[in-house]
């Protein structure tokens, strides 16, 4: 299974629950709700583009 598609399964349990998904990680992680809600955007975004770039870049998120 490549990446897009693991993506694309992933992204797909999250829709619809993009709140609740970036206040868990802003529990558990450093980064902030806004910051994770952001990164969650971008993934969708890009898995509907069916483009894959930046996917090792994490500066942005």
């Amino acid at each position: 299974m490549g990446v897009m598609s693991k993506l694309r399964r992933l992204l797909g349990l999250v829709e619809g629950h993009e709140d609740e998904v970036a206040k868990q990680v802003g529990k558990r992680t450093k980064v902030s709700e806004e910051k994770a809600k952001k990164g969650i955007e971008k993934a969708t975004d890009a898995v509907k583009n069916g483009s894959d770039s930046g996917s090792g870049d994490r500066s942005s998120y």
